[in-house]
């Protein structure tokens, strides 16, 4: 854009050349801690978890289709790790890890899914019934019953520990966590009688139900996330760190397990170099299409971020690549239309000087 001359007086050229210093400060600012925030899931919505799931998921599934497994398995524990309770994400890993062999771990993910869905089903029986406001006599009894049960199965499951009798004790105490299922002893005793017995995938099923629990103590906390790490299992673990994070935020040995889920910022590697051929009501023409990798599923579905990239940082000594200097955001964008050797964008945002037709400027795949 070309400025006209004017009378303006001097100080009030320098008047709005410090304002707008001052609003491209705090923009920046307020960018970084945004980008400081995304990186916790304490400060992701719930809508934004979800969505970042299922965009995991569809990965997953289709890394799972092109046979590449090991994508595959990253996509659907990063599925996982923002909804645990998505059913389609531990049904394909459990596919996933049969056909690599690892049969414990399939086995885990498909008992995920018997038991989300037995949960659903469960939910929906309990709306069916007429007098759910008002527990009646029946109702009361068998709650009464189902607790006095439980405490046998658990005192059987006691008598046979001291025994030695270890099978026989986790026959009775999964008949204890039958009927009382949200019992903190009972899971915590069947937790370990199973890890005890080396049976760890199953053992991590119970203490990931005894930490769900908001009342849980940090000792068992503590206990349960230690093993869940043991096991390789930090999907599971993960919600659960978020969910007592300000429970437990100033326990040292909380501090210690939550770093295990800092999630670092990576560089990204462009998707292409392009150029800025053309741009039109809101809208700008690249020079790059279907011939240097973009699909025609990816109109109204990739979002772009346009930036001209910062300096790339090499250690003076030996070389070494160290990353480069942040990258200047010039617009977010849309992709709207693929041809072969071009593609349309919508400019949904732009930043400093903005774009222009001739900007030799890097194209990269927005999270």
């Amino acid at each position: 854009m070309y400025k006209k001359y004017s009378k303006t007086p001097l100080n009030i050229k320098v008047i709005k050349g410090i304002f707008l210093i001052v609003i491209f400060t705090n923009f920046f600012c307020f960018t970084k801690i945004i980008q400081a925030a995304d990186l916790k899931p304490d400060f992701i919505t719930t809508e934004e978890k979800l969505d970042r799931a299922l965009d995991a998921y569809e990965k997953g599934y289709k890394y799972y289709r092109y046979g590449e497994f090991e994508k595959s398995e990253d996509s659907l524990k990063e599925a996982l790790y923002f909804e645990p309770n998505l059913i389609k994400a531990h049904y394909w890993l459990g596919k996933l890890y049969r056909e690599m062999g690892r049969l414990d771990d399939a086995l885990f993910h498909w008992e995920e899914v018997e038991r989300l869905n037995k949960l659903i089903h469960d939910r929906r029986e309990a709306l069916k019934i007429q007098n759910n406001e008002y527990p009646d006599y029946i109702q009361r009894k068998k709650t009464s019953d189902k607790i006095k049960k439980a405490k046998q199965h658990y005192d059987n499951a006691m008598v046979l520990l001291d025994e030695g009798h270890w099978d026989g004790a986790e026959i009775e105490m999964s008949e204890a966590v039958k009927y009382y299922p949200g019992n903190p002893k009972y899971l915590l005793t069947m937790a370990r009688i199973l890890w005890d017995k080396n049976e760890y995938q199953a053992s991590v099923k119970f203490y990931r139900d005894l930490l769900f629990s908001r009342e849980v103590s940090f000792e068992h906390f503590k206990e349960g996330a230690e093993r869940m790490l043991k096991a390789n299992m930090d999907y599971v673990l993960s919600p659960l760190v978020s969910k007592h994070r300000l429970r437990f935020e100033k326990e040292p040995e909380f501090i210690k397990i939550a770093s295990h889920f800092v999630v670092e910022q990576e560089y990204l590697p462009p998707v292409a170099k392009a150029k800025i051929i053309k741009r039109l009501d809101g809208q700008v023409i690249i020079n790059i299409g279907m011939d240097e990798g973009l699909n025609l599923s990816d109109e109204f579905r990739l979002k772009m971020k346009a930036f001209r990239p910062g300096v790339v940082l090499k250690d003076p000594d030996n070389g070494k690549y160290l990353g480069r200097e942040p990258d200047k955001t010039m617009a977010n964008l849309l992709l709207t239309k693929v041809y072969k050797n071009t593609s349309w964008a919508l400019i949904q945002k732009e930043f400093g000087t903005g774009l222009k037709a001739g900007d030799m400027i890097e194209f990269q795949k927005a999270k």
